[in-house]
């Protein structure tokens, strides 16, 4: 008898984790639509001879474009042994199978096959490849923002590696680290420390760079060893703060990475509501941190309001702007009208002959803050404006109320638009289709636009829904984009 219970029950471990290993826990499968746009791309590559050895590098940064339905194209600038900066463009075919898994194939502009891997639900993706040339490895991430010079600001921490060398022949190894200042408009100068194996040296270097639209720069400088360094590199994140490089002077060729060394300066300018960053459109009012950024406290104290408090000033792509506050570590002013949404606007501040750094801003075309007081509770009033709505004086379901926003985007403008002045009198409604919601219940929304004779101030007047008595999160949506979502009493 125990030899037999003892049979049956191995027999039923065996059954189990014969079922156990038939069975998998995923999170999906991939395709090939999974890499769709613009994503970065650095590419190293390594030459071997006919016995092994290795013979000539290769160094590219650039980017990789995948049409989500099996084209690609990569294109950036590399350096080798035997050449700098050179432009490139490959294109060709790529294939992801359902684990992941799969293939780029080069046919113009290369001849290379790749091993390709898509993953983080195709936000990146990693290659392993060959031509006749070079043995390869690649990556690349689509966290690409809307660029312009103003994007590198402040500054970054850097690291790279590469080859020195003599002509066109490589003689050894070598890495550098150091930190970079951008000042935004187009100057930049490093401090670090270059290790080229028999030497080290601690270096300086000067000069400028420039960033296109689609996050591709370059930069030269020169050091204080007196050696010209052309610069190729591609910036990524959602605020700029990262980039991929590729150096090169007469004698060493490197490639490396740098990152934001505090926070980026493009998160220190958000909408003035909800604080939230990128999400000022055209005529919304925005908020600016930093430090010493006026003498002392100062606000507008009447309209059109002033592009000058005390000493300050900001200027969005050159132009002065309508400030309504400003002390030592704050600003906010309107966004202009006519500064395009969907596109990078440059922010300067000026303090008396003190000049800032220059901030990139990304401009969006709608982006709604819902105003908050106290405990991040929404700015809701009766429709009579006099009450404001709270724990103790809460609104009752069917009654008429008002939250006030801003950052509700293009209007049909009931009068003219002018920046820093009074907004016209009569309704000017939002163009872009706008819905509001309590506690996740759709409210019916009797108007959405601006508030006449406000500046940069919008406001939804809206019937609060049939809800129980409590506390409920409201949210505005305007052209697809919602706003943040603070709380207002219902009983």
């Amino acid at each position: 008898m125990n030899t037999t219970r003892t049979s049956s029950l191995a027999i039923a471990v065996c059954a189990l984790a014969s079922a156990a290993f038939a069975q998998s826990i995923t999170g999906g499968t991939c395709a090939a639509s999974d890499l769709s746009g613009p994503y970065t791309l650095t590419l190293s590559g390594r030459n071997l001879s006919t016995a092994g050895a290795f013979a000539g590098s290769y160094q590219a940064v650039g980017t990789a474009n995948f049409d989500g339905q099996g084209k690609v194209t990569l294109s950036g600038t590399y350096n080798t042994n035997l050449v700098s900066n050179k432009a490139f463009t490959y294109a060709g075919v790529y294939t992801v199978a359902s684990n992941c898994a799969g293939t780029v194939v080069l046919t113009q502009g290369s001849t290379a096959t790749f091993a390709l891997i898509d993953y983080a639900s195709g936000n990146s993706f990693g290659m392993t490849g060959s031509d006749a040339n070079y043995v390869y490895s690649g990556a690349g991430g689509n966290t690409i923002p809307l660029c312009a010079t103003a994007t590198l600001s402040g500054g970054y921490s850097f690291d790279a590696t590469g080859f020195t060398l003599s002509g066109t022949t490589q003689t050894g190894s070598g890495d550098e680290a150091g930190v970079a200042q951008f000042d935004g408009q187009g100057n930049v100068k490093a401090t670090y420390v270059q290790d080229l194996g028999s030497t080290s040296m601690s270096l300086t270097a000067t000069g400028t760079y420039s960033v296109a639209s689609s996050c591709l720069g370059t930069a030269t400088l020169s050091d204080s060893s007196g050696k010209s360094n052309s610069y190729s590199f591609i910036v990524s994140g959602a605020f700029g703060q990262n980039f991929n490089y590729i150096a090169s002077n007469a004698g060493f060729v490197r490639s490396g990475a740098a990152h934001s060394s505090l926070t980026n300066p493009s998160e220190a300018i958000g909408n003035v509501a909800s604080y939230v960053v990128n999400s000022t459109p055209p005529g919304s009012v925005f908020a600016l941190f930093g430090v010493n950024l006026a003498t002392k406290t100062a606000s507008a104290l009447s309209v059109p309001l002033p592009t000058t408090l005390l000493n300050t000033s900001v200027t969005v792509n050159g132009t002065s702007v309508p400030l309504f506050y400003a002390d030592t570590g704050q600003i906010n002013a309107q966004m202009p009208w006519d500064v395009p949404g969907n596109s990078v606007a440059t922010v300067i501040v000026k303090n008396g002959t003190s000049i800032s750094n220059a901030v990139a801003m990304y401009v969006p075309a709608t982006a709604p803050g819902i105003s908050v007081y106290g405990n991040n509770r929404a700015v809701v009033v009766d429709k009579d404006n006099v009450t404001v709505n709270s724990p103790t004086a809460p609104a009752s379901p069917g009654d008429e109320v008002v939250v006030f926003f801003t950052g509700g985007g293009p209007v049909q403008p009931s009068g003219k638009l002018v920046t820093g002045a009074a907004s016209p009198s009569g309704l000017s409604p939002v163009t872009s289709p706008s819905s509001l919601t309590v506690g996740g219940a759709t409210s019916k929304v009797l108007y959405m636009g601006l508030t006449p004779q406000g500046v940069g101030l919008y406001q939804a007047n809206f019937v609060v829904p049939q809800l129980a008595a409590g506390t409920y999160p409201v949210v505005i949506t305007i052209g697809g984009q919602a706003s943040n979502n603070p709380v207002m009493t219902v009983k």
